[in-house]
């Protein structure tokens, strides 16, 4: 095993990307570690691929780049200017809000912060907020994205650990809305602090006026959450439905989108969707290999020589995602690491949703540390600020997700709560 994890992190360490990276690493082991066939691979990354509950995810990345391309992310920005109104700071709410509601259709933090922050960022800038402030902002508010429902990552979860996806959906739903409360905690904090300039106060007119025009594009989230939580459809059953709702919204309602829109809209799709299952599709070899040479009766007592403790179990897994989050993608340290865990869950009694919502959260976090954070690649090449200089301005935002993500560890109820009310509905 220690070839194998040596030479996937040889590899990272020379800029090889993380599929490719955790595909070589597994040949490379099984032709020189193993007496299997190269083949085995081959096998492992279609096995990898081959999951029903990941069908859902194109579905929701294609929902995002229609929401996108038909205007509907702009008419949300005008509704939520409309209504924050004149208070200090209330652009900062601006992007949280719009993050939020982003957040109901994309379910991925990567096209929520280039869908919000490549309007919000220079906006905030001619209204005189700092360039660095702005483009943090835009980065933590995007972590949403994959709490708040429909989320891609509790998909590549449910994948995994075998866990429903809509009982995740509805886990992530309470921690979302705290996460949104938190950095609105944080945002208004910051604006009275830094004394940053009110927002403008809009005539009734104009609050009606970008109401009727964003009301089709509320619709979007409520058709999708609804149809989830009232067990109507599936969670991949609403991603095709979310599809199809963009459409008729672009083509018919806003009369937006064009037939020659579609050939971009499906390219850029297809590419991230590829992305994101080659990556699936590779770290899912990498984790077979894992736990085929890990017992895990040995990798339990481990734990249990370690600790007796359920709690201080959880502060030792949080510390490992958080570390590993800082040189690896989400996706991947989902794959690689939840086969290895579910024993060590069940040893403990913890339960498997709850533990999903947390390991989202502790991910995100990642997405925003260096050296690794693709959210803060995506937002610095959005608004031109250096990495540092963002990394400088969410130290506020840090605090928060560290006593948040604490918060849903050592109360399950937050996130569980829902779950126990409504999951006979769930389908």
């Amino acid at each position: 095993m220690e070839v194998l994890i040596g030479v996937m992190l040889l590899l990272l360490v020379l800029g090889m990307p993380i599929a490719y990276a955790l595909g070589l690493s597994s040949l490379v082991y099984v032709l020189t570690c193993t007496d299997m066939s190269p083949m085995i691979v081959a096998q492992r990354v279609c096995v990898g691929a081959d999951s029903l509950v990941l069908l859902a995810l194109p579905f929701f990345l294609l929902a995002g780049e229609i929401m996108n391309a038909s205007g509907i992310t702009r008419r949300l920005t005008r509704l939520a200017l409309a209504i924050i109104g004149p208070p200090r700071g209330g652009l900062s709410y601006v992007v949280v809000a719009v993050n939020m509601l982003v957040a109901m259709v994309s379910g991925a933090a990567i096209a929520s912060a280039a869908a919000v922050g490549s309007t919000m960022i220079p906006m905030m800038e001619r209204k005189g907020y700092p360039r660095g402030y702005a483009a943090a902002l835009n980065a933590a508010a995007a972590t949403m994205g994959p709490i708040i429902p429909p989320s891609v990552g509790f998909i590549i979860y449910a994948s995994v650990s075998g866990a429903s996806v809509g009982k995740l959906f509805l886990a992530g739903t309470v921690p979302g809305m705290l996460l949104a409360a938190g950095t609105l905690a944080v945002c208004a904090w910051i604006a009275y602090r830094h004394g940053y300039p009110g927002g403008e106060r809009h005539s009734r007119c104009e609050l009606w006026a970008s109401l009727r025009s964003a009301v089709p594009a509320l619709l979007m989230p409520v058709i999708i959450l609804g149809g989830i939580f009232g067990g109507l459809v599936t969670p991949t059953e609403a991603g095709a439905l979310a599809v199809g709702y963009g459409l008729l919204a672009g083509f018919c309602f806003y009369r937006s989108l064009h037939l020659r829109d579609l050939p971009g809209i499906l390219l850029v799709t297809a590419r991230r969707t590829a992305s994101i299952m080659l990556i699936i599709a590779c770290a899912s070899c990498f984790g077979f290999l894992i736990t085929r040479e890990v017992d895990a009766g040995q990798f339990i007592g481990l734990f249990q020589s370690l600790t007796q403790s359920r709690s201080l179990l959880l502060l030792m897994l949080l510390g490992l995602i958080l570390v590993l989050g800082m040189v690896m993608e989400g996706g991947s340290i989902m794959i690689i690491l939840t086969p290895l865990l579910l024993p060590v869950l069940n040893a403990y009694q913890i339960n498997v949703v709850h533990f999903g919502v947390v390991f989202q959260l502790g991910i995100m976090i990642g997405l925003l540390t260096p050296p690794v954070g693709m959210l803060l690649f995506v937002i610095s090449g959005i608004s031109r600020v250096s990495v540092r200089t963002i990394v400088h301005n969410l130290r506020p935002f840090y605090v928060m997700l560290v006593i948040l993500l604490l918060l849903i560890t050592f109360f399950p109820d937050i996130s569980l709560w829902l779950v126990e009310g409504a999951a006979g509905r769930l389908k």
